[in-house]
């Protein structure tokens, strides 16, 4: 009877254990349904904290509320691009590419557009543009040198501009004039209708006046720049006498039109470094440098200019060219030896003024050194002998 009744007790007690594993097992059950539900519901009904899906994802039509393109238009829809010369030496010149801006009036900052807010078309295909939207202007950029007319039609957050495009190339008519002092030189620029600021770096060399006109007022050298827009134009002048203008001017045609040749440096249309330098100054200067019916050497134009007490204390110098106290028909005497430089004079090169290439955005000009047989890139050592064989 005792067994029958520990048997009986110890069934119930392994049910109320399994009843009890059920219970804690549904209430777990129940629980996860409940926190699921939670974040269920969480996630289709966010806080305001968590996630606010106007302004971190906008959609198109939210975008467009916002840029009321009603208000907004380009400051002007007509445009002209100036392509800017760079100069060279008895070259053609080299025109820059240019950029023009049109301010866009509107409260809104339009900047950074996606692809599919801006578009743009070009009429003509011969300008290569490039035309983009940057610190709320449209920037209108040209590859090339090319000239011509375009009709650009702009889409913006689906408002059409149509902008009429003009490209032009200026120039200036002279990079480099020998004026003789209290004569007028009038300089022109081509391509440009607009005002044009005009200004001489050294107006006791040489004035300038509003239309262009300079007038030589003492020797010297200075660079006159015409100004048109935010761009600029150069001219070098040389403010010298009637003589020497002729030297130069008789030199520079030899160099460039007759033959080098030593053996037949006593014929026309023949010339080597020093018969050049010779025939220069005895025709046009009547200086002969001591030989009055024979080409001198180099060596015995630099005895000559050193006899003369026409030589510059110095020499040739890099500081010289860039102050512009190096004046035309000045003589450049190169030797072997900087320690004996009468020793061993082996050539004779003039000196025939100063040529602008461009001006930069800041109104200083870039120029360089011309000479009568030779190019710009002409070098020199530092401190080589300077002859100056006439005196203003």
């Amino acid at each position: 009877m005792k067994k029958k009744y520990l048997r009986f007790m110890a069934a119930i007690l392994c049910l109320s254990l399994i009843c009890g594993s059920f219970v804690v097992n549904a209430d777990s059950l129940s629980d996860s349904v409940n926190e699921q539900t939670v974040d269920e519901v969480s996630n289709e009904y966010p806080d305001e904290t968590s996630y606010d899906p106007v302004t971190e994802y906008p959609d198109d039509e939210q975008e467009e509320k916002i840029v009321d393109m009603s208000k907004v238009s380009l400051e002007t829809n007509s445009v002209t691009s100036y392509l800017m010369p760079t100069y060279y030496y008895r070259s053609k010149p080299y025109y820059n590419a240019d950029s023009v801006y049109i301010p866009i009036i509107s409260e809104y900052n339009f900047d950074y557009i996606d692809r599919d807010d801006f578009s743009y078309t070009s009429s003509n295909k011969k300008l290569e543009l490039n035309v983009s939207i940057y610190d709320n202007k449209v920037a209108i950029y040209q590859y090339g040198n090319k000239t011509g007319k375009s009709t650009i039609t702009i889409n913006l957050y689906g408002k059409e501009f149509v902008i009429n495009y003009t490209s032009k190339k200026v120039g200036i008519s002279d990079q480099q004039y020998l004026l003789i002092k209290g004569k007028k030189k009038k300089l022109k620029v081509t391509g440009y209708a607009g005002k044009i600021v005009w200004k001489s770096s050294n107006p006791k060399i040489a004035t300038v006046n509003s239309k262009g006109v300079v007038k030589g007022k003492k020797y010297g050298n200075v660079i006159i720049t015409a100004k048109i827009g935010d761009k600029f134009l150069g001219c070098a002048v040389s403010v010298t006498n009637k003589k020497l203008k002729n030297v130069t001017k008789r030199a520079t045609y030899m160099g460039t039109h007759w033959k080098y040749s030593q053996e037949k440096r006593n014929q026309k249309g023949y010339y080597d470094c020093s018969a050049l330098v010779w025939k220069a100054y005895n025709e046009k200067a009547r200086i002969n440098f001591g030989s009055t019916s024979w080409p001198s050497t180099a060596d015995y134009e630099a005895f000559w200019c050193r006899d003369h007490k026409r030589m510059v204390k110095g020499g040739l110098t890099y500081k010289k060219i860039k102050k512009m106290t190096v004046n035309p028909g000045d003589l450049l005497f190169k030797s072997t030896s900087m320690k004996k430089k009468y020793k061993d004079i082996y050539h004779v090169e003039m000196f025939t003024g100063y040529f602008c290439h461009s001006v930069n955005s800041d109104g200083t000009a870039n120029y360089s050194p011309t000479w009568a047989a030779r190019g710009t890139g002409y070098m020199w050592e530092e401190g080589s002998l300077l002859g100056r064989p006439m005196k203003y």
